[in-house]
């Protein structure tokens, strides 16, 4: 089963002809363009985009489905997603697609259950593992060293240390 994974956005408009302004989530933002195939919102699948400017926030982009400013004005705000299988694979062990961290088990040094991560986030200054625990509001930790001591895909687990002063 097919898994799509958000590389990009859609922020706005440019000109008469269709262009139209993305946010790459790429590390690299130029690497959003080494993808072959996007899907931009529901209903732009398998599509390929051209980049016709960079900006100092972005890129300016078209798609041969998308040829007029109606046509662009419609998919901003949405997402631009390729299928997981288009991800090269990472070869060192401590480095992951955030998208794998999601429903991890969260536990404390003490093997106690702090919930599950439900987002990964960067408002700015760092990543942020967001945990989700049952009839209780959502919590932040940071993605550091200091905080993380140990992620095991294989087990769905994600041990962290030193967090007590996040969990209130």
């Amino acid at each position: 089963m097919s898994k799509f994974i958000a590389v990009g956005e859609v922020r706005g408009v440019h000109g008469l002809k269709g262009f139209f302004k993305i946010t790459s989530f790429t590390e690299n933002p130029d690497n959003i363009f080494k993808f072959k195939s996007f899907k931009i919102g529901n209903n732009h699948k398998s599509t390929n985009l051209n980049k016709i400017k960079e900006l100092s926030n972005g890129y300016i982009v078209s798609c041969k489905e998308v040829d007029s400013r109606e046509k662009s004005e419609l998919i901003v705000g949405s997402l631009i997603e390729i299928d997981s299988s288009e991800l090269p694979e990472i070869n060192n062990q401590k480095k992951y697609y955030f998208h794998e961290l999601i429903n991890l088990e969260v536990k404390d040094e003490n093997k106690k259950t702090l919930g599950k991560v439900c987002s990964v986030e960067n408002y700015g200054s760092a990543d942020l593992i967001e945990v989700r625990k049952k009839d209780q509001k959502d919590f932040f930790i940071p993605f550091s060293k200091a905080t993380i001591k140990k992620v095991d895909l294989e087990k769905k687990l994600l041990l962290v240390q030193n967090v007590s002063e996040y969990l209130n």
